[in-house]
């Protein structure tokens, strides 16, 4: 089979060869290509996709796919500067930004009738990632331009960008559609997840109007592309661990976007993915009954609270999609590797019974410190305990 064969095949639960292996290797790629520490064997790799299709892996893409996903702004004034100086001559690709050769800030600016709002972010080579330093809203007074904002923004679909990604990808695996983000997580760019969560405890009316304009949008731009051929799998870029997503938020914030949202893409065949992080026990019976068909990155103990096992029965669904299992812990294990990935690869697949409905991945990410050898590992380890007899 190929990739994009298993990937459908686990979701619809079929009969696969083996269970997809598909490491989320994007911070991995980029830190090791920015610090000129890529692996001998995959020296020449200039995009995660070459060394996915090196290791053999089966891709289930979603990082330059959201770029076919588009904000616009129907009024106000916004403007993007981008600064920095890295030395490098290709582009920087990230969880959430796509910086221009040789740069590594972004600041963004919106200006509103009821003010100027500000965003800021930084690109690190010894994180391989980006972080937000700024965040767009800073204080409640700024609630008439931040809402202004929202009542501006228009999302819009780039069906030629996402056709090429597409291309790109082939028979190695499936591109996955940025669906946005449920109204939470759009509350948490906002303002930062800590005075989201102060502001929702002490505005509730106010954030779920501004819930609802994000909702609304959302649920519009789906609207619009789920009946092209080329989407199949759509994904909300969230980071659902209920850590910032008590059940109390995710029942007022997540759980109308989320359940709408998999009745549309449901009655076309299609499947509804949400990204994870983290603890989801107690999030898990929502999401069921949300409708989501897979949490990307269910992360067993210690960092997670939810073992694959589990996932099916937490969820209320044998059809859920198991996503998940390459933990950190194990990722950076520096004794004993091949016997150790191998014999935790195989308790995996052994729990699993069946194994239909699972995608061998990792836990939300790939550490950066993760050695190569250990990645070629849990491949081996796939192959040889995720056949389905």
């Amino acid at each position: 089979m190929t990739g994009r064969e298993r990937i459908l095949a686990a979701f619809r639960g079929e009969k696969m060869d083996f269970v997809p292996f598909s490491p989320n290797i994007y911070q991995w790629f980029y830190y090791h290509l920015a610090n000129r520490k890529l692996p001998a064997e995959i020296a020449h790799a200039r995009h995660p996709f070459d060394a996915l299709r090196h290791l053999g892996a089966d891709i289930l893409a979603r990082w330059d796919t959201q770029l076919a996903t588009r904000e616009i702004y129907t009024a106000g004034e916004f403007s993007e500067f981008y600064s920095g100086e890295t030395g490098e001559d290709e582009p920087l690709i990230t969880s959430f930004n796509c910086y221009p050769p040789r740069k590594n800030k972004c600041a963004r600016k919106f200006v509103s009738p009821y003010g100027t709002l500000t965003q800021t972010w930084a690109y690190t080579k010894e994180a391989g990632a980006d972080f937000e330093l700024g965040f767009w809203w800073k204080s409640w007074d700024e609630y008439p331009a931040v809402r202004f904002m929202l009542e501006c923004l228009e999302y819009t679909f780039d069906a030629a960008e996402f056709h090429r990604w597409v291309e790109r990808v082939g028979a190695d695996g499936m591109v996955m559609v940025h669906l946005t983000e449920s109204p939470l997580k759009r509350l948490h760019w906002l303002a930062g997840p800590e005075n989201a969560s102060l502001f929702i405890m002490d505005h509730p009316a106010e954030m779920q109007a501004l819930a609802r304009i994000h909702e609304r949008k959302a649920l519009t731009l789906l609207e619009d592309i789920v009946d092209n051929l080329e989407t199949e799998i759509f994904i909300s870029l969230d980071n659902l661990d209920s850590v910032f997503y008590p059940p109390c938020f995710y029942k007022d914030y997540c759980q109308s976007f989320f359940s709408q949202a998999a009745e549309i893409i449901h009655r076309r065949g299609k499947f509804f993915v949400v990204h994870a992080c983290g603890h989801n026990r107690v999030l898990l019976p929502l999401v069921g009954k949300s409708g989501v068909d897979c949490l990307e990155g269910i992360t067993p103990p210690p960092l997670g609270d939810v073992e694959l096992n589990e996932a099916r029965k937490l969820a209320g669904s044998e059809n859920f999609v198991v996503n998940g299992g390459m933990d950190a812990p194990h990722q950076e294990i520096t004794e004993d590797t091949e016997a150790r990935l191998h014999e935790y690869t195989r308790r995996q697949m052994e729990s699993m019974g069946d194994k239909r409905h699972f995608i061998f991945a990792s836990s939300c990410n790939t550490s950066y410190l993760t050695p190569w050898e250990n990645l070629v590992c849990f491949r081996d380890a796939a192959r040889e305990y995720g056949g389905l007899d």
